[in-house]
Order: C-alpha cells, then sequence, then structure tokens
C-alpha cells in the first residue's frame, strides 16, 4: 500500500510539474510573441537607402532584443516590394509612387501587393547625370547615347524612361543600359556610357564621389511635360550648382521615399520598432544626411493617396499626437 501510494505521489507530482511547465511555456509565447529575424530590403550599397537601412537594423538590434534584424542589399523599389510579397522580407524601402503601383497591380507588377505604410524615410531625387567634359547639359542631347537607367527592378527604370521621354526621346532614340549606382558612376567615368539616371536622397554618394574624380553636371529637362506624362502627382525641384560642383542647375523629380511593412507583422512590434526610429534620428542621420527628412504621415497625407498605414505606427503616431 505504502508502494501504492508512493507511485500515486510521484504521478501526481509529475502532472503538476507538466502542467505548470506547459503553462510557462505558453507564457513565453504569448509576451514573447516576435519574430525570430526581421529584414529590411534597401537599394544599392552606393545609395541612400542602403547605409540608413544598415543604421535602422543596428539601432533595433541594440535596443529590441529577441529578435535579429537585418538589412538587405537589394534591386530597390520593385524588387523590396516583390520580396515583401513573397516573404523573403518583413519590411522594405520604395518610392511613394511605386508601391501605389504595386497596390493596383499595374505594370511591372504582376499582381496587387498587400502593403502596409510605415513612415517616410526622406525625399529621394531622381537625375540624369553625365560627365562635365562630355558637354552635355539637357536630357534631350542623349538621343543616340548610351544611358544607364539603373539596376534591374529598380524603380530608376521607370522614371529614366519617363525623364527621357519628356524631351521626346522614346524608346530606340537611345541604348539603355542597367547598371547599379556605382558601377555607373565608375561607368561614366571610364567612357563606357554617357549618362545615367540615378534615384536617391540628395546629396548621392555615388555622384558625390564621383564628382571628387572629375566634374559632373545633372541635366535639365522638360519638367513641365514629364508631370502631364503621369498621372501621379510629381513634384520637381533643381539641383543647385554647389551640391556637385556643377557649372549650371539642374533638374530633378521629387520622391518621398517610403517604408513599406508587411501586413502579417504584429502592432507590438511595429509600435517599438518606429518608436526606436523616432528616438534615435540622429543616428540615423549620420548614416545619411536625407534621413533628416524622417517623418510620421499625417492621416491626411495617408488618405490623399490612399496608403494604409500598420496599426504599429498609427499607435506611435496617436501616442505622440500627430494623429
Amino acid at each position: 500500500m505504502n508502494l501504492m501510494k508512493k507511485l500515486l505521489m510521484i504521478s501526481l507530482i509529475s502532472v503538476i510539474a507538466l502542467s505548470f511547465a506547459f503553462a510557462q511555456g505558453k507564457g513565453e509565447t504569448s509576451e514573447g510573441d516576435r519574430p525570430a529575424f526581421i529584414s529590411i530590403g534597401t537599394a544599392s550599397a552606393a545609395g541612400a537607402y542602403y547605409p540608413i537601412g544598415v543604421a535602422l537594423a543596428d539601432v533595433w538590434n541594440k535596443t529590441l532584443p529577441g529578435t535579429r534584424f537585418s538589412s538587405q542589399e537589394t534591386g530597390g523599389s520593385v524588387a523590396n516590394l516583390n520580396m515583401i510579397s513573397s516573404g523573403e522580407l518583413e519590411m522594405g524601402m520604395s518610392n511613394e509612387n511605386v508601391a501605389y503601383t504595386a497596390s493596383l497591380g499595374q505594370d511591372p507588377f504582376k499582381e496587387n501587393i498587400d502593403l502596409k505604410g510605415g513612415w517616410i524615410l526622406n525625399n529621394s531625387n531622381a537625375i540624369i547625370v553625365a560627365m562635365g567634359k562630355s558637354g552635355i547639359t539637357c536630357v534631350a542631347q542623349l538621343k543616340d547615347k548610351k544611358v544607364s537607367l539603373g539596376a534591374p527592378g529598380s524603380s530608376a527604370n521607370v522614371f529614366g524612361e519617363f525623364i527621357l521621354a519628356s524631351e521626346g526621346l522614346e524608346k530606340g532614340d537611345y541604348e539603355p543600359v542597367f547598371m547599379g549606382w556605382q558601377e555607373s558612376a565608375d561607368a561614366m567615368n571610364d567612357g563606357f556610357i554617357d549618362a545615367a539616371l540615378m534615384v536617391g536622397g540628395q546629396p548621392f554618394p555615388s555622384v558625390t564621389s564621383l564628382a571628387v574624380r572629375a566634374p559632373v553636371q545633372v541635366l535639365t529637362f522638360n519638367t513641365k511635360k514629364f508631370r502631364e506624362l503621369n498621372s501621379y502627382p510629381y513634384e520637381t525641384d533643381k539641383i543647385p550648382t554647389d551640391m556637385y560642383n556643377m557649372k549650371q542647375d539642374g533638374d530633378s523629380v521629387i520622391i518621398r521615399s517610403v517604408v513599406y511593412i508587411s501586413p502579417d507583422l504584429s502592432e507590438e512590434i511595429v509600435y517599438d520598432m518606429v518608436k526606436q526610429v523616432f528616438e534615435n534620428i540622429p543616428t540615423l542621420v549620420s548614416a545619411h544626411p536625407s534621413a533628416s527628412g524622417t517623418r510620421l504621415f499625417s492621416e491626411e497625407a495617408a488618405k490623399d493617396i490612399g496608403l494604409s498605414i500598420h496599426p504599429g505606427v498609427i499607435r506611435y503616431t496617436k501616442e505622440i499626437g500627430e494623429w
């Protein structure tokens, strides 16, 4: 009988212990409901996206234990959105117009992509650059020239065609090539191509480094015609001579660069991430000066472009009184 009682007591203790462990395990899952890894897509290492992405991952790794954050060098806006859709990335940087096209499933996207808005990273500028010694100052002079339209899958591909079209240059009037930012700068310096379109925060690193080696010129184009060719409400601006020590001002298209988020990320983790972003702006600016433009969407601005903001971002925005 004593043996039987002992066995029953041991069994009871085992059941209680297992139940307690199970309850503890469930508690840890609910309290630590965070993915093991989160990756944010950037673009070519020679642009503004990449260094800011590296800085973001570093900030999150230092302040948000339990998840390993990384930044990935990618083909840029189009590639990032496709990779969010496929689950290869949880977040990605993109120009706002490209994301708008993705949400509609329009070319170059094959289907509608479900995205949530994060925050505005900076203002990007689309520019076409040539070497100063070439004598090329206007996009119209690129007829029969070799022009880089950015890496394959980059939003630069789209902007390049529209900017060239603003001066009456259609496909066949120029020879397109597809290279990353730094590769394009090196190819111009070596005389392999005549001009390159680049999209990013200004001053653009690959143009700055090129201007140290030899004079450069940001080209002018018909900004009014460019706006007429597009249904999206673009703004244009001048690139001043002193930015790259040029002989004359150049033209640019302004595009907001935005961080987009997978709808699968929880409100809690996104809230924590965006909070750390806005508590560490100086760190991002030290990575690239264009990060000084980092800001949240107002409720009205998001509605104007039909952008659904992630619940975690909305929570933070309301907390600081901006919604």
